[in-house]
């Protein structure tokens, strides 16, 4: 299927995505650490980067590291995320692992998800292995983002979880080309080398990725700026001590660090409704740092009360309460975090890099992101805000992710939304957003809902056009009703593949159906026509072994 031309969108959300390869120009004061990581995972077999939430450990390695390896030769795979998602129907697949689908999804994007689910992790890397010019196999550097999903219990997926870790266990022992990087927060490190120890790394290479330097925050901002249109040296300079000055009751601090993702937030938000050419005192800059933080805190709030279902004044208070005073700052333990509000809106509170997680011996705890959020906190009204939601792409990621998370119902209602704010340019992103509503209906067990989904998804495709995706579409289509009604089941799949005729999964799912609706002849035929073209195709060499024994 055509995917949405970005997957991050317009920079609707541009104050607090992640800086991609595009935004590489833009991405300034991580030279250090950028060549560190860069060195260290070209020479090591397993590495681990980790840091706090929103301290840039995307950022770095998609404007940073992989760009600068790329340029200088090596083999670079894209950077993986857990939480990707094909724009592909899972009903159409017969059989999928939904971490491998997403991070080979993510490593391989021109790789079909139909060879993705068939081959084994090892298998696929070396077909896709590159060689230097005198012959020798080049090291392949790939990356998983995110990988704290991988380390803990999946809500939902816990199968695939165990799985995809096996694979990846044996794919680090038979493969010593491969050079794997782990990105985690800082409070999933231990969990980490459990999983080097099982990957046969018990000792990895680490990177630590801390908040920015005073230094290194100017350049940064004098970078973003800059990309405004602004005079950027004395504004960033400005706004950089700005960040750093924590006032309380107690008196005045300067911090000696500054959190790239306040600082990334505050210029591009404040850039656009300060006036470009006039001189701004620094009692003004104070009070415009303060209402941009109150208003990004009091929003991202809002957000998740809404997302959550629950009354925006409950979740603006808790938050002012417990994060607002001297408990903010020391730290506040997890588990008694969950007795006023779920786990899953601390969870997203620490998503909006609101708060950050320590590990204190065994012991979890949450404190504020920054000390220069306190002085905001105070601003935060009691009562509810407008929510500004992000553009259809960005929605439809924060359903991905909702549904790794095992939220379903989050997953719909982001995903609804996002079918919502479709205009009339963005079919592919709908015709992605209806599919995966069919999606969450399959893996939930709801198969008239996921036919319907699939259905409207089709019609869309045949609109951008996009005659594979229609051909998908049909065949997961074909594949849901092979349970209930083999006829129908016959008649999608042989509409899958006339659009698609040589691929194989569909004809092989083409001659289940038939030989469920007793045309065992003809299914006989296309099963050896398959194993003819493939003779090691796993479900064809079942679906024929059950047909012989039933013959």
């Amino acid at each position: 299927m055509i995917a949405p031309a970005h997957p991050y969108g317009p920079r609707a959300d541009a104050g607090r995505r992640a800086f991609d390869e595009p935004d590489r120009e833009a991405f300034r004061g991580r030279t250090r650490e950028t060549g560190e990581v860069r060195g260290t995972w070209a020479q090591s077999r397993l590495t681990v980067l980790h840091g706090g939430a929103g301290v840039g450990k995307t950022s770095l390695l998609r404007a940073g590291v992989v760009p600068e390896l790329r340029d200088k030769g090596a083999n670079v795979l894209p950077v993986a995320h857990v939480a990707y998602r094909p724009a592909f129907p899972v009903a159409a697949l017969p059989e999928h692992n939904h971490f491998r689908l997403a991070v080979l999804g993510s490593w391989y994007p021109r790789a079909s998800p139909i060879q993705i689910s068939e081959l084994p992790i090892g298998p696929f890397l070396r077909k896709h292995r590159r060689l230097d010019r005198l012959g020798g196999r080049l090291p392949t550097l790939a990356a998983i983002d995110g990988a704290e999903a991988l380390l803990r219990t999946s809500p939902r997926h816990e199968r695939h979880r165990r799985a995809f870790l096996d694979d990846l266990t044996a794919l680090m022992k038979e493969e010593p080309d491969l050079h794997l990087l782990l990105a985690v927060r800082d409070d999933a490190v231990d969990e980490a080398l459990e999983l080097a120890a099982r990957l046969g790394q018990p000792s990895p290479a680490m990177c630590s990725l801390g908040p920015l330097t005073p230094g290194a925050a100017h350049e940064a901002a004098g970078a973003l700026l800059r990309g405004a249109g602004r005079n950027a040296e004395d504004l960033a300079a400005a706004l950089v001590r700005e960040l750093r000055t924590v006032r309380t009751a107690g008196g005045v601090q300067t911090t000696s660090r500054v959190e790239p993702a306040l600082l990334q937030l505050v210029c591009v938000l404040l850039s656009e409704g300060l006036p470009g050419d006039a001189e701004i005192s620094a009692e003004r800059l104070h009070g415009e740092v303060d209402r941009v933080l109150a208003e990004f805190c009091s929003h991202s709030l809002a957000t998740i009360a809404a997302d959550h279902s629950l009354p925006p004044e409950h979740v603006l208070s808790w938050f002012r309460g417990v994060f607002g005073g001297p408990r903010g700052r020391a730290g506040v333990l997890e588990a008694r975090l969950w007795d006023d509000v779920p786990k899953a809106v601390v969870d997203a509170v620490q998503d909006r890099h609101l708060i950050r997680a320590r590990l204190r011996g065994q012991e979890r705890y949450h404190e504020l992101q920054h000390p220069r959020l306190i002085e905001p906190l105070g601003r935060l009204g009691g009562r509810a805000v407008p929510i500004r939601r992000p553009g259809p792409s960005i929605r439809l990621r924060q359903a991905h992710r909702a549904l790794l998370d095992g939220d379903p119902e989050l997953a719909r209602r982001h995903t609804d939304a996002a079918v919502r704010a479709c205009g009339e340019g963005d079919l592919k992103v709908r015709a992605a957003a209806t599919t995966f509503l069919g999606d969450i209906a399959y893996e939930q067990g709801d198969a008239s809902t996921a036919i319907s989904r699939y259905r409207e998804a089709a019609t869309i495709c045949e609109a951008v056009p996009d005659n594979a995706g229609v051909g998908w579409l049909l065949a997961g289509t074909g594949r849901i009703l092979l349970a209930s009604d083999a006829g129908a089941a016959v008649r999608q799949l042989q509409a899958a593949a006339s659009r698609l005729p040589h691929e194989l999964s569909i004809q092989t799912a083409l001659g289940q159906a038939l030989w469920r609706s007793g045309r065992t002849r003809a299914a006989r035929a296309v099963l050896e026509d398959v194993l003819g073209q493939d003779s090691r195709n796993r479900e064809a060499l079942i679906a024929k072994r059950a047909l012989t024994g039933t013959a």
